[in-house]
């Protein structure tokens, strides 16, 4: 079964808030810390994809995992890029590019691939009057979940 699939009769039965785990037919699992469910969309504070590969990817390969990514997920709130490449940590930071500005605060996308395979998604505001960043719920329809789970699974490659 897909991913788009097993999320979808996973969020109808699922009553949050709490940790939502699926496993993913030969493309690893993904986990959803979630604050809201409804048969149109969810909302969550962290989202969790550990790939099937879990050998460690040297500094090109994982590089080469966050262009994929960032390319092939062109449908959310806003486009994501490549901002910082740690070859000695074994990570790689991808943020939106654009984040969306409301009154004194500027929402993004962060997310975050580790060598092991392990990708990391959360939604931060930063406020400009305090300097402060704080974590956010990550707001999307199920449609859009669904094709980044399997956009996700694609490009773990």
């Amino acid at each position: 079964m897909s991913p788009s699939r097993k999320i979808d009769d996973a969020v109808k039965t699922f009553s949050p808030p709490g940790e939502l785990e699926l496993d993913i037919d030969d493309g690893g699992s993904l986990s959803l810390s979630l604050t809201e469910a409804s048969p149109v969309g969810v909302a969550f504070t962290r989202l969790t994809f550990l790939s099937a590969d879990r050998s460690e990817r040297p500094p090109e390969a994982l590089r080469a995992w966050a262009d994929r990514l960032s390319a092939r997920v062109t449908y959310l709130m806003e486009p994501l890029v490549v901002v910082e490449h740690d070859r000695e940590a074994g990570a790689v930071d991808i943020r939106s590019k654009a984040p969306t500005v409301r009154r004194d605060r500027r929402t993004y996308y962060e997310v975050r691939l580790a060598r092991d395979g392990v990708l990391t998604m959360t939604r931060v505001a930063h406020d400009e009057t305090t300097r402060r960043r704080d974590p956010v719920a990550c707001q999307m329809t199920l449609e859009a979940l669904e094709r980044l789970a399997d956009d996700l699974v694609a490009s773990a490659g």
